[in-house]
């Protein structure tokens, strides 16, 4: 259960942080206006955000995440799994982005999701105790 309670930190951690920085990577793209088709257009964004490294190195992290989610679903319980590793995105989005210079998020979204950090440590610490009761029963034969 540890090592999956971690797996989820670094989860939340490489979605979290990697979440400003690709909106950084990606600034510019709504004004790339073509005066040809849609078809024409879709090409200069592309040629556009295909061109930034500072997009690309972030997303590729952000997909890493994804990744050890894939891999951590195998053993960890789904139930707790997806709010966890949401959550904890969402607290590394937030602090991300306030240390790059965002705007603060308001009372109700941190109130918000101080109450989601505190329900997926109540659902981790009752798993874990859930566990322990069943490793104290005994045998019966």
């Amino acid at each position: 259960m540890l090592a999956n309670t971690l797996q989820l930190l670094a989860v939340g951690l490489l979605w979290g942080v990697t979440n400003p920085f690709i909106r950084l990577g990606s600034q510019g793209i709504e004004c790339v206006k073509d005066t040809g088709s849609r078809y024409r257009n879709f090409i200069a964004e592309l040629r556009m955000i295909g061109s930034r490294l500072n997009y690309w190195i972030p997303f590729g992290l952000n997909q890493c995440g994804s990744l050890l989610y894939v891999w951590t679903l195998q053993s960890a319980n789904i139930t707790i799994a997806v709010p966890v590793a949401n959550s904890l995105s969402f607290v590394f989005t937030a602090i991300t982005g306030y240390l790059l210079g965002e705007q603060i998020p308001g009372k109700k979204i941190i109130i918000g999701t101080l109450l989601i950090c505190c329900g997926s440590t109540l659902m981790i610490c009752d798993k874990l105790q859930h566990e322990q009761q069943i490793m104290n029963i005994p045998f019966n034969e």
